[in-house]
């Protein structure tokens, strides 16, 4: 089987939204083959009656999504990276190489993988495909690969997230730092010595590539998704398969079928949290909301340390309770982490 080399990558920082989306566009893909999606909460079939059911227990969140008869590629990358290319121009960021990562997971194609057998999701009798990272590096960086989006939360709330989901993990890799229990850990010192230099590595990698070749590489926030997820999801997935499409006739109930009841409802199905770390009844989708005391007090502070990393502070968008309104009202809640 030949390397994919050429891939449209849609990528999230951690905790904005990469369960949703993975759920959502997967949806929307099985629909588009004529299959069906049976509602956990209300018992309405979605798609057609006589349809292949939707295989939740088969489904491991890719990173990578046969996308055929739904986009022109016939493969899409849904989840943490550092945007391919980029590596050509770190040089412009000093700080960036000596900075590591303060876990894990935001760099899925270049964190040395064998990338020979990359997990791939609704591939009929295929679970792994091989990936050349080189191949799609080179295209990015000479402006000739496929089109690629960050999808990126607001900071504090992307902290505020990251770090319950710190706390609640199993693996010492994401509850400790330094030995020492992430649960003992000041907030304030988890947001400026960890969060937020893991959230400008990633963010300065995709808006350093948007500026360099525009129209290839888009930065969404977080925040419009929630608002309108099916309007931004449209034009997400335009954008990545590179045309103006407006007929997504299943998008609409891909993304009623990912709202977080309903994502809930498959985890407790299934017995286990969907990104597979922790027991159904302690979901890796909290529900309680961010603090806006905490939010409002440190938003100065980050601001400014962003601003020293070179992040673009201008394009963050700082969440606010009547969009989260408007967001329950058009398509119910969404799963936001």
């Amino acid at each position: 089987m030949p390397a994919i080399k050429k891939l449209p990558i849609l990528a999230t920082i951690p905790r904005s939204g990469t369960w949703f989306l993975r759920y959502a566009v997967s949806f929307l893909i099985h629909l588009d083959r004529g299959g069906r999606v049976d509602d956990r909460l209300t018992g309405e079939v979605v798609g057609r009656s006589s349809g292949m059911p939707f295989d939740f227990r088969g489904f491991r969140g890719g990173p990578l999504f046969h996308a055929q008869h739904s986009m022109p590629h016939e493969h899409l990358f849904i989840g943490h990276t550092v945007c391919p290319g980029f590596a050509e121009f770190v040089d412009d960021h000093s700080w960036w190489a000596r900075t590591p990562f303060h876990v894990p997971g935001y760099d899925y194609l270049h964190e040395g993988l064998n990338y020979a057998y990359t997990p791939i999701d609704l591939a009929a009798d295929v679970a792994y495909t091989p990936l050349s990272v080189r191949a799609l590096d080179r295209a990015a960086a000479a402006g000739r690969g496929a089109p690629m989006a960050l999808v990126y939360r607001n900071p504090l709330a992307q902290a505020a997230s990251h770090f319950r989901y710190g706390v609640g993990h199993p693996d010492p890799a994401y509850n400790t730092v330094d030995g020492q229990p992430l649960a003992r850990m000041p907030f304030r010192d988890y947001l400026f010595a960890s969060a937020l230099p893991s959230y400008a590595k990633q963010f300065v990698s995709f808006q350093a590539m948007a500026e360099r070749h525009r129209g290839l590489v888009r930065l969404m926030p977080h925040e419009c998704l929630m608002a309108r997820p099916v309007e931004v999801l449209a034009d997400l997935l335009n954008h990545l398969q590179g045309t103006a499409r407006c007929d997504w006739r299943n998008l609409h109930h891909a993304v009623r079928l990912a709202r977080r009841e309903h994502l809930r409802a498959i985890e407790t199905e299934l017995g286990h949290s969907l990104d597979g770390t922790r027991a159904a009844n302690i979901s890796h989708m909290p529900s309680g909301r961010f603090e806006e005391t905490l939010h409002n007090r440190l938003r100065e502070d980050v601001i400014e340390r962003l601003q020293w990393m070179g992040v673009d502070t201008d394009l963050l968008v700082w969440s606010t309770a009547g969009t989260r309104g408007d967001l329950q009202q058009q398509e119910g809640r969404v799963a936001v982490e």
